[in-house]
């Protein structure tokens, strides 16, 4: 894979690929100074061997998920942990939404909450490091509760609903989020 400051892997599940799809978008129209690599794990034999294949110091699973899924995926976390330990697992999507606390009980290093797209962006920035990155739940180094504040919201339009390079396609959104006003 040759040398690069962060490898993004993506836990590709087909449930929930159109997020992915709108981050990787986002990310292909920011310029940033970090060399990323970016691989799509669609397994989780495919994730531990992604992380132990990869190029970078820092590497970062990205988790995308519904509550109903949450339990389950968190069975496949513990798994994937403990075949290739060092990667920094990153829940985003709806239930790290609702429920950071709970995702990070659940085995998550970082929940994402809200939109992801500034937060993934500056994430890439910071190769890696959720310091002082905007719409973030995690743990510091001494177990205490980190919340780095909401996450700036980009208009619906600003980034493409698909990322050209990865030649993956969405339908085209033309509403975001709940129209009963829920929480996300």
């Amino acid at each position: 894979m040759g040398g690069c400051d962060l490898v993004l892997i993506l836990r590709y599940r087909k449930a929930v690929t159109y997020g992915h799809h709108v981050l990787l978008a986002a990310l292909e129209e920011h310029s940033t100074a970090t060399d990323y690599r970016v691989v799509f794990a669609d397994s989780a034999v495919a994730t531990v061997t992604a992380i132990r294949e990869a190029c970078a110091g820092r590497v970062l699973v990205l988790w995308s998920f519904y509550s109903p899924d949450a339990a389950a995926l968190a069975e496949e976390l513990a798994g994937i942990k403990a075949a290739a330990p060092g990667a920094v697992h990153v829940a985003g999507g709806v239930h790290a939404t609702a429920e950071p606390v709970q995702t990070l009980d659940q085995g998550w290093d970082i929940a994402a909450v809200g939109e992801g797209e500034s937060t993934l962006l500056a994430l890439v920035d910071s190769a890696g490091d959720p310091a002082g990155v905007q719409g973030l739940v995690y743990r510091d180094a001494t177990g205490r509760l980190v919340r780095t504040g909401k996450a700036h919201r980009e208009p619906l339009g600003r980034y493409r609903a698909f990322p050209l390079t990865y030649k993956r396609m969405n339908p085209i959104e033309i509403t975001r989020g709940c129209v009963y006003a829920c929480a996300y």
